[in-house]
C-alpha cells in the first residue's frame, strides 16, 4: 500500500496533516470521549441497539452499514461491540467503509490503545488489517459474525460503484469545510440509490449543504443535539412510504466437487447463512490437485496481461488474510517469504517489467543477486522479485477447515452425472440414484469434469498434469529461509523435509507417478542455487501427481452458466453485463490452473455474494461488474456472438 494517512500525534491523539483535523476528539475529564461520541452520534442516532434486538432470532439475517471515512476504525469497533451484545446469533453485520488514506497497522494499534475495553475487537481487526491495496479489501471477522469491506480510494470514484442496500449510514469523514470533495452530490445520490424504506443516517455535522443535499434526494432530515460542546448534528431516514421488498430467503445450494474451489465456495456461502450440500465423487475431500501436502501462495505477474495481474493481486492479499483467519497452525500455513528468480533471459526480463510496474504497491521488491542471497540464506546468482508475505499452505488442511462448518453437509462417494432443471430449482442425478432434495442453486466446481455436466456451456477446459515431491533436507539446504521459485519451487525445511515441484504437462490427464518427473523436479532444484549441486542425490520421501484444470486465457471461469439456446436467441448485441439474461441458478467455479490455492478463495467470495444477489439478498459486492464479466464462464461464447464490448470494460479497467 503506497499511500497511508500522514499523522501527527498530538497529546497521544492522531491528527491529520492533510485535512488539518483530529480523527477523534478527547477531553481531559473523559479519556474515552472519542468512543462516547461515536456511540452517541452513530450508534444511538441510527437507533442500532433497538433495531438489532429486533432482528429475527430463528433465521439468518444481514445488516449493512456504510461509512464515509474509516479513519482510526473507532466507529467500526464501537459498532462491533454493540453488535456482539445485542444481535442474534444468526445475524451477520456488513460494514462498508471508504477511506482515501488508511492508517498504517502500527498507527491503528496506537490509536486503539486509548480504548482498552475494545482490545479484543481491535486485535481481531488488526489481524486482518494487512496487505491492503487500492480498491476493495475484504476483511472477515467470523468470531463476531461481521465483515468489513474497505474501499481504499477517492470517494467520488467509489460512490457510483457501490452495489448494495444500506440499512444505516455513518456520515463521518472530516468536516465539509475541510473535506469538501467528499460532501458532494455524488454522495447523496449514492445514498438514495442504495436506500430502502427505513434506511437511516447520522452525521456529526449540521452544515446546510449536507442537510439540503440529503433532502434533495429524498431523505427525511432531523436536526438534533450534538455531542459534548457541539450544538447540533443531523440524523434521519429514507421515508417508510417507499415500499420495502420482503426479506428474501437464502438459497439452498449444491456444490459439485470438494477441492479448493468447492470447499471455498461452500465456506463463503455457509458463512453468509446458506445451507450448503457438497458432493464429492471420491471418498475424501481434496482428492485432486488440492490434495498436495503443500502449495505455494504468491502472484505470478506478467506486466503484459493486466487483467490476469489484477486477479493475481486481488487474490494474493485476500487469500493471505483468508488462510490466516482459518487458524491452520504452523504445520499447515507459514508466511516465510518467497523469491521469484530471474533465472533465464525470459524470466529476467519479466522480473524487470514486473518490478517497474508494481513496486509502488508495496507487496514486492526487486533484489539483485547479492540482496536475494542475503534474504534467502543461500547463494543465488540472479536478480529476483521478493514477496515478503509469500507463503505455503496445506490445501488439504485448508479444505478440511472450510468444510467443517455447521451450515455445510458433505456427501462423499457421490458422482453427480446429470443436473436436472426443475421449476424452480434443480435436482441432481448421481451414481447412487437421483438425489431427492431440491436445490435453489448449483455450483459446479469439479475442475475438468465440469465439461460432462455442462457440455454446452462454451467453457474450454485444459487439463494439465503436475507432479510434486518431498525430499529430506541436506546440509547445503539447512539455511534456506524463503521459498525459491524458478522453473519450479523449493520450500524451506519443515519437519526435516523440503517440498519441491512441480512438473507441467498440458493435455495429460494421467496421475500415475513417474520416475522421470521426480528426476525433473530434482534437476529443477539443483538449478535454483549453486549450493544445491548435490540435489540430484537427495532422498525422495514422497511424490504425488494430479491433474489441474486451466483455461486458454489463464483466467478461471466464475459465474452463472446461462442456457446456450437463450444466448443464441438474443437478437441484439449486448454491451453491458446487466443486459444479460437473468441467472437460472446454475453456476461454475473452475479452471484456476496452478494458482487455485490463491485465486479460489477470492473468486468464491465474490461468487457467493453475487449468487445471493441473484436470489434477492443484496449484500456489498467485492468486485465491479466489469471485473465480474471478465471471469464469466461463457466469455469465449460472448466473443463468438460478437459481444466483445461486454468484456472490454474489464480489460480497460484492469489496465488502468
Amino acid at each position: 500500500m503506497s499511500t497511508h494517512a500522514v499523522l501527527e500525534w498530538r497529546n497521544g491523539l492522531p491528527y491529520s496533516t492533510q485535512f488539518n483535523d483530529i480523527y477523534f476528539s478527547a477531553s481531559p475529564d473523559d479519556p474515552e470521549h472519542g468512543l462516547a461520541e461515536a456511540r452517541y452520534v452513530f450508534l444511538q442516532q441510527n437507533k442500532l441497539e433497538q433495531r438489532w434486538q429486533q432482528l429475527p432470532a430463528d433465521r439468518p439475517s444481514h445488516f449493512v452499514i456504510v461509512e464515509t471515512g474509516f479513519g482510526s476504525g473507532l466507529n467500526f469497533l464501537a459498532a462491533l461491540q454493540l453488535w456482539q451484545k445485542t444481535a442474534p446469533a444468526q445475524a451477520h453485520l456488513h460494514v462498508v467503509s471508504i477511506e482515501i488514506a488508511p492508517f498504517t497497522l502500527q498507527d491503528l494499534q496506537t490509536a486503539h490503545a486509548h480504548f482498552p475495553e475494545l482490545a479484543a475487537i481491535s486485535q481481531a481487526l488488526c489481524r486482518q488489517y494487512r496487505y491492503l491495496q487500492p480498491g476493495i479489501n475484504q476483511l472477515e471477522l467470523p468470531e463476531f459474525s461481521a465483515s468489513l469491506t474497505l474501499h481504499i480510494g477517492d470517494s467520488a470514484q467509489v460512490f457510483p460503484q457501490l452495489q448494495l442496500k444500506a440499512d444505516a449510514w455513518f456520515l463521518d469523514g472530516f468536516a465539509p469545510a475541510k473535506n469538501p470533495q467528499m460532501w458532494q452530490p455524488t454522495l447523496f445520490e449514492c445514498m438514495a440509490r442504495c436506500a430502502h424504506a427505513g434506511t437511516s443516517f447520522a452525521t456529526f455535522t449540521s452544515a446546510g449543504l449536507v442537510k439540503r443535499g440529503l433532502q434533495t434526494v429524498g431523505f427525511q432530515v432531523e436536526k438534533t443535539r450534538g455531542y459534548g460542546n457541539k450544538r447540533d448534528m443531523l440524523c434521519g431516514q429514507w421515508p417508510a412510504a417507499h415500499l420495502q421488498a420482503p426479506p428474501a430467503s437464502l438459497p439452498k445450494v449444491a456444490i459439485i466437487g470438494a477441492g479448493i474451489a468447492g470447499c471455498s465456495t461452500a465456506w463463503w456461502l455457509a458463512s453468509l447463512g446458506c445451507q450448503v450440500h457438497v458432493f464429492e465423487r471420491a471418498d475424501t475431500i481434496a482428492n485432486g490437485a488440492s490434495g498436495n501436502p503443500r502449495g505455494m501462495l504468491y502472484p505470478r505477474l506478467n506486466a503484459e496481461k493486466p487483467q490476469n495481474d489484477q486477479l493475481a493481486w486481488r487474490s494474493y492479499s485476500f487469500s493471505l488474510r483468508h488462510y490466516a483467519g482459518l487458524h491452520l497452525g504452523d504445520e499447515a500455513f507459514q508466511v516465510c517469504g518467497l523469491l521469484q528468480l530471474g533465472s533465464n533471459p525470459r524470466e529476467h526480463k519479466r522480473v524487470q517489467k514486473v518490478a517497474s510496474r508494481y513496486a509502488d504497491l508495496g507487496l514486492l521488491q526487486k533484489l539483485d543477486a547479492a540482496q536475494a542471497s542475503l534474504q534467502a540464506g543461500v547463494a543465488l546468482t540472479h536478480d529476483s522479485l521478493y514477496f515478503a508475505d509469500g507463503a505455503w499452505v496445506s490445501p488439504a488442511a485448508a479444505c478440511a477447515s472450510m468444510i467443517n462448518h455447521a451450515n455445510i453437509t458433505l456427501h462423499v462417494q457421490h458422482t453427480i452425472n446429470q443436473l436436472l432443471p426443475q421449476q424452480p430449482g434443480w435436482q441432481l442425478a448421481s451414481s447412487a440414484g437421483t438425489v431427492s432434495d431440491f436445490f435453489d442453486a448449483v455450483v459446479v466446481c469439479n475442475a475438468a469434469e465440469a465439461s460432462h455436466l455442462l457440455p454446452d456451456s462454451g467453457m474450454w477446459l485444459n487439463p494439465v498434469r503436475g507432479q510434486m515431491g518431498m525430499i529430506v533436507g541436506q546440509a547445503a539446504m539447512q539455511s534456506l529461509k524463503v521459498i525459491l521459485c524458478g522453473d519450479g519451487y523449493l520450500t524451506p525445511l519443515v519437519a526435516g523435509q523440503h517440498a519441491m515441484g512441480a512438473t507441467f504437462a498440458p493435455g495429460d490427464h494421467n496421475t500415475d507417478l513417474r520416475e522421470q518427473d521426480t528426476l525433473a523436479n530434482l534437476e529443477m532444484v539443483s538449478k535454483l542455487s549453486p549450493q544445491f549441486n548435490h540435489a540430484n542425490s537427495a532422498e525422495v520421501t514422497f511424490a504425488r501427481a494430479a491433474s489441474r484444470c486451466g483455461s486458454p486465457d489463464y483466467l478461471p471461469y466464475v459465474g452463472p452458466v446461462l442456457a446456450t439456446a437463450m444466448l443464441h436467441a438474443q437478437t441484439t448485441s449486448i454491451d453491458h453485463f446487466a443486459a444479460l439474461p437473468a441467472s437460472q441458478g446454475l453456476y461454475a467455479h473452475v479452471a484456476h490452473g496452478s494458482k487455485g490455492l490463491m485465486t479460489a478463495p477470492y473468486c468464491a467470495a465474490i461468487l457467493a455474494r453475487r449468487l445471493l444477489n441473484d436470489f434477492g439478498t443484496t449484500l456489498p459486492q467485492l468486485t465491479e461488474d466489469s471485473f465480474w464479466s471478465g471471469l464469466h464462464p461463457q466469455r469465449h461464447l460472448f466473443k463468438q456472438l460478437g459481444w466483445k464490448a461486454l468484456l472490454e470494460p474489464f480489460n480497460h479497467q484492469a489496465a488502468a
